[in-house]
């Protein structure tokens, strides 16, 4: 019966609740300012001769639900529907936003933190799933605030265009698998407990 129990504490340690989020807000923006918010496409690019020199885009989730809850892991899912034939997909780097926005921005880029949070190759079509995991930690844990988070191309490389929330289910997701709320009371002593004798 020990052994039992104690196999039951351990299933519960591995596996977390998980959560998925729509965005309340996304958008893309250029270096001449533009309101892009009610598209059904994000779009992002760092190609001048091109025409189309650094486009970013930021995207929105309300996380407040789960302030204080402990972060496994945190994905980012996007869907892109284009990607330039060139072959050579968009190297990125991904921000988190410092300042508030909503889909009626129409300014050049927000403003966001000085060093990325995670590097991105898209490469291909198709749903990406990405690794924010320090980000939505630092979230939920009030060390920064949240105001979404930002892709920005590295270098120079042409168009990846991505579906919107406006889309509906093919729309960015976070993915948020956290720490069981009961589990944060489980102690080492109430493991150990399980192996006294009767």
């Amino acid at each position: 019966m020990k052994i039992i129990e104690v196999l039951l504490v351990f299933t519960v340690l591995a596996f977390g609740e998980t959560v998925e989020l729509d965005p309340v807000g996304d958008t893309y923006t250029i270096p001449a300012g533009g309101c892009f918010g009610s598209l059904n496409e994000l779009d992002i690019a760092n190609k001048p001769s091109a025409g189309h020199p650094d486009e970013r885009t930021m995207i929105l989730w309300d996380t407040s639900e789960y302030d204080g809850r402990v972060v496994n892991s945190g994905t980012l899912k996007i869907n892109s529907f284009f990607v330039c034939p060139s072959g050579e997909g968009t190297y990125t780097e991904i921000y988190a936003v410092t300042q508030s926005w909503d889909e009626s921005w129409s300014g050049t880029h927000v403003s966001h933190a000085s060093e990325p949070v995670v590097s991105y190759h898209f490469l291909g079509t198709g749903w990406h799933e990405v690794d924010v995991t320090a980000l939505v930690s630092q979230w939920l844990s009030g060390g920064q605030e949240n105001f979404g988070l930002v892709i920005q191309v590295s270098g120079v490389y042409p168009y990846t265009k991505f579906r919107s929330r406006e889309t509906g289910s093919t729309g960015p997701v976070l993915e948020i698998v956290l720490q069981q709320q009961a589990l944060e009371a489980v102690s080492w002593a109430g493991v150990k407990s399980c192996f006294k004798e009767d």
